[in-house]
């Protein structure tokens, strides 16, 4: 039993590790790409790209399960609202005011804190002792990353309207993070993101064309070709996959934890994006954050006879 335990918490976490690892390009993106579109005309084009990418793998499971579909119409609606069509739109809004380090580290904070508290109350996830440290320690990281180890860094730091959108953000995907443990029998993981998807696509469809016209104009270019292909086939169709099943294996407190890891991953990909300096406190920061999720999944004392 144990032996099991352990297999499923190391596949688990291999997943939400790569799901990280690609997430943490999305808030350096979000920053490159504000001059080329707007925050919804972004979001639009990621996911219809997403869409169609999905489209050949769901749609046979789709047909077959399009009666679950209908059955559960409410469900998938409000899933594709907040943890498609709102979720990114607020981080790509966020990336016209505020640092793609702050998207990291607001959006990294407050996701896996709602994810906490709302799986103790929705899905009846044990909140121990495990998971409280957990928190602590990647949020301690988080801000030791933020600080470089100044206090007068924290004491002196200002908010934008940025980082509210971010945190909006963080509200958002931890509140998706519970839900998807509410998905309904019967249906199939690729089939419901292909469903979310197209969802999340036709609800910003026509704020997208409305912000195109009158509010800030695409700038159809190679560039923009290469973002939008990361966002939709990386960042959405193969990362929510991972994450997903991440949440089906180890909970989703567990899975949201790992979130914290994105602000440490997004300043070292800066390190060889935009060849900025490294430092000692990356180290650090890094270092408290795995020591928070390995205490977190720790396995619990299993009673003999199970």
């Amino acid at each position: 039993m144990k032996r099991h335990y352990n297999k499923q918490v190391q596949f688990g976490t291999l997943l939400a590790i790569i799901a990280c690892i690609i997430w943490s390009g999305n808030f350096i993106v979000s920053r490159y790409s504000i001059q080329l579109a707007g925050p919804i005309s972004l979001a639009f084009f990621r996911w219809l790209i997403a869409t169609i990418t999905m489209l050949p793998f769901a749609i046979q499971n789709f047909k077959k399960e399009k009666q679950l579909f209908k059955a559960n119409f409410s469900y998938f609606f409000w899933m594709a609202l907040v943890g498609v069509a709102l979720y990114n739109t607020m981080i790509y809004q966020a990336g016209h005011s505020t640092t793609a380090i702050n998207m990291a580290l607001f959006g990294s904070i407050i996701h896996p804190i709602v994810a906490t508290l709302l799986a103790a109350w929705i899905v009846q996830e044990k909140l121990n002792w495990k998971s409280i440290t957990g928190i602590f320690l990647g949020i301690f990281g988080i801000l030791v990353l933020l600080s470089k180890g100044d206090l007068n860094t924290l004491l002196h730091f200002k908010i934008t309207k940025g980082d509210l959108w971010m945190i909006g953000a963080g509200l958002c995907f931890g509140t998706y993070n519970v839900f998807v443990r509410k998905k309904p029998i019967g249906i199939s993981n690729n089939s419901f993101l292909l469903v979310l998807f197209a969802i999340g696509t036709i609800l910003l469809c026509p704020f997208a064309i409305y912000e195109m016209n009158y509010i800030q104009p695409v700038h159809f270019n190679k560039q923009l070709l290469f973002i939008v292909l990361y966002l939709g086939i990386g960042n959405s169709t193969i990362a929510y996959l991972l994450w997903n099943k991440a949440i089906h294996t180890l909970g989703s407190a567990k899975t949201a934890l790992f979130g914290t890891l994105i602000p440490f991953l997004s300043s070292i990909e800066a390190l060889f994006i935009l060849n900025e300096q490294f430092n000692i406190f990356q180290i650090i920061s890094g270092g408290i954050i795995i020591c928070g999720i390995v205490i977190n999944t720790l396995p619990s004392k299993i009673k003999h006879g199970a």
